[in-house]
């Protein structure tokens, strides 16, 4: 089996789902990006996996140093916070390939399913892995697919926009020109959660950023990331994040006075 390092500080939903297809599939270590140097000689990984929640400068540049000190060994990004600067950064760094969340739980089995071949092909001693110019879907790409492709990116798109609003299957499905049954059926078979808990993490994340950064109370936050009632949004909360909304706001790291935290210039 193909050896993988999961380097994460993620621990949402999406985050542990795709974490725990990479162990179907492969050999996988674990670690903090702050311990990702001292793990990756102990480990010895085949493939590194970064999983960024919204990646920040001494994240970026860890991944920088991995890819430094270990050349021939792939590295696939995953993010959640994304913009065309941080795409063009990772693909210059030389990274394998670069994922913005939600990412399909068949798009992560292809990712290491090339890695594997490509490795098993590698002539020995070789510095730097081939990366692959296009990479195909296990089975031939044809209309339906590329017309079901279509309709997730745009539900994708209206559920990040319109999550804090009330959003009914039934109207997205209607717009699809799908069954309700059709549509939570291909939702469920592309990103391997249901709808509903898809923008209830979505809800959640809003939430954590809005604890992070602000001083309002919890019943303000809940409404304003998407949720009527404050104590149903307490027990999702900590369903999600096994802690409190207040407790999460009082150990979060707060931004330094003068403004949020700096993200990565890149």
């Amino acid at each position: 089996m193909l050896r993988v390092l999961w380097i994460s500080s993620a621990s949402n939903g999406a985050a542990v789902e795709l974490l725990q297809e990479c162990k179907r599939l492969c050999e996988v270590r674990t670690c903090l990006p702050a311990r990702a140097l001292a793990a990756l000689p102990r480990t010895q990984p085949e493939a590194v996996i970064f999983d960024f929640q919204d990646p920040v400068a001494a994240e970026l540049q860890v991944l920088q140093s991995v890819k430094r000190l270990y050349p021939s060994v792939p590295i696939v990004m995953i993010t959640e916070g994304h913009s065309e600067e941080l795409a063009v950064w990772a693909f210059r760094t030389r990274v394998w390939n670069y994922l913005v969340k939600p990412v399909p739980l068949r798009e992560l089995q292809t990712n290491l399913q090339q890695i594997a071949k490509v490795l098993g092909h590698r002539e020995p001693g070789a510095r730097e892995i081939q990366r692959p110019g296009t990479m195909m879907p296990r089975a031939p790409l044809q209309a339906a697919d590329e017309g079901e492709a279509a309709v997730m990116r745009r539900i994708i798109e209206n559920i990040r926009r319109d999550h804090t609003t009330k959003i009914r299957v039934s109207e997205l499905a209607r717009a699809c020109h799908m069954s309700r049954y059709s549509f939570s059926r291909l939702f469920h078979r592309t990103f391997g959660c249901s709808f509903r808990d898809y923008v209830m993490r979505q809800r959640i994340a809003t939430a954590c950023k809005m604890l992070e950064a602000s001083d309002s109370t919890v019943t303000d936050i809940a409404i304003a990331s998407g949720f009527s009632d404050a104590s149903y949004f307490a027990r999702m909360f900590r369903r999600h994040m096994r802690k409190s909304p207040k407790e999460y706001a009082r150990q979060a790291p707060k931004p330094p006075k003068g403004g949020a935290e700096r993200r990565a210039t890149l």
